[in-house]
């Protein structure tokens, strides 16, 4: 299987929840922070759903992950009532056209987040087309997991509607691409047409699937790794080995080739359901070292907003400035010690992405360790070698392995009577030519 779009070869991902990317809860408010992300190495903005969402405070029709996140705020960022409409939360569709005009000034490509699996339940193109609709052999409209209304890709106008959407945005709005809502739910064939069409009028658009479904890696261009970031949660808890990490690489490997999936560890997702973040409950340093695989093994690297800050606030997709309950924003103001060695970090490995060609084209070969939290891999390319050390427990750890060539990235590593030695979520990366 080929490797990733080569435009895309250089770039780390950089996801947006408006609503809690500061505590304006946004579009003009990101799109003030653009030269500094740019400043920061990153190219690609991922902004996710700031379309019209369904307000209505029934309850019959939130999902369970809303109802339990107690913000009771009704408004779901991927229940949307209208496709081609800005939620007014966000801003308008002119501050988009800002957003996406002083993205592209400075450099950077911006992706939209498409929710089509589901629609809200009081859609007004449901009442004018209610084919569009999935129904249940009653005739009753057929709901997703998540309580939402499914929609009917037999519908050849649902699909035509929906193409137009894509189309809209790409050529009248300027967007570069699409980050796609639990892809795998939404028949191939029609991403295959929506891509057909979108890339007549930019042949270089980005497509990132969130579904794992190899099949679907002949139209997009990365999937997700959706086993990725759950097994460096596993390893830093001691629930798993490095081993066990390994073998569920090499077996998503195996179905979508190398450089073909994303690589994340914070996303809306995970700050929204897991207990604690990252970086409350492990430090930053842990976050240090998982940031540093995610960039230099094959993959495209997702950052999630804030992570550059090494942000601590709790954060919920969920809450916004009118319902924040017991969750925060980020606060983008905030100098820590802890921040300005994060947005350090962050600009060397944005830096190497975009420049070192053997972390764009090699692949990965993990390497033996008699410890149970080291990664080790090498990263091959044109007779040139980076190799990857981590360890991801929250104990010193001493390897057989031996720093050669130059050192890219470091942190808690040492060598003693020619022997690595790590401390707690120490690293290194080190480059031979």
């Amino acid at each position: 299987m080929e490797h990733i779009t080569p435009a895309f070869k250089k770039i780390s991902v950089y996801q947006i929840n408006p609503r809690t990317f500061s505590a304006e809860g946004t579009i003009k408010a990101v799109t003030k922070e653009l030269t500094v992300l740019c400043d920061l190495g990153f190219k690609v903005m991922y902004l996710c759903p700031i379309f019209k969402e369904d307000d209505s405070e029934n309850k019959e029709n939130w999902s369970k992950r809303q109802l339990a996140s107690k913000t009771e705020n009704p408004k779901n960022p991927y229940r949307i009532n209208d496709y081609f409409e800005i939620d007014s939360e966000y801003g308008t569709m002119d501050d988009l056209r800002e957003f996406v005009k002083e993205a592209h000034r400075l450099g950077l490509k911006v992706l939209l987040d498409l929710v089509y699996m589901h629609i809200g339940p009081n859609a007004e193109i449901l009442q004018m087309h209610p084919e569009f609709a999935a129904k249940n052999p009653d005739g009753s409209v057929r709901l997703t997991r998540y309580n939402f209304p499914r929609l009917n890709f037999e519908s050849e106008g649902l699909r035509e509607y929906l193409w137009c959407n894509m189309v809209y945005y790409v050529g009248a709005i300027g967007v570069d691409g699409f980050r796609c809502d639990v892809g795998d739910a939404v028949p191939l064939d029609f991403w295959r047409e929506g891509v057909r069409r979108i890339k007549a009028i930019n042949p270089e658009v980005f497509m990132l699937n969130e579904g794992s479904n190899s099949d679907y890696l002949a139209v997009f261009d990365v999937n997700y790794g959706w086993s990725w970031h759950e097994k460096i949660y596993d390893l830093i808890n001691k629930k798993i080995t490095a081993k066990d990490f390994i073998a569920d690489y090499n077996a998503v490997t195996e179905k979508c080739g190398y450089g073909k999936i994303l690589r994340d560890m914070d996303n809306h997702d995970t700050v929204t359901d897991w207990p604690n973040r990252i970086e409350v409950q492990f430090g930053s340093e842990c976050m240090d070292v998982i940031l540093a695989l995610n960039y230099t093994v094959d993959g495209v690297p997702m950052v999630y907003c804030g992570n550059e800050l090494s942000d601590k606030a709790k954060l919920s997709m969920f809450a916004n400035r009118f319902h924040m309950g017991d969750f925060e924003a980020t606060d983008r103001h905030s100098v820590t010690e802890d921040s300005e060695k994060r947005k350090l970090l962050i600009m060397k490995l944005n830096m190497l992405k975009a420049e070192n060609e053997i972390l764009q084209n090699g692949s990965t070969k993990w390497l033996e360790t008699d410890s149970d939290g080291v990664l080790a891999f090498e990263r091959v390319f044109a007779g040139k070698k980076i190799t990857y050390i981590g360890n991801f427990v929250n104990s010193e750890a001493e390897t057989d392995f031996a720093v050669t060539g130059e050192i890219l990235l470091s942190a808690g590593c040492r060598t003693e009577n020619g022997k690595l030695i790590l401390s707690k979520y120490g690293y290194v990366v080190f480059e031979e030519v």
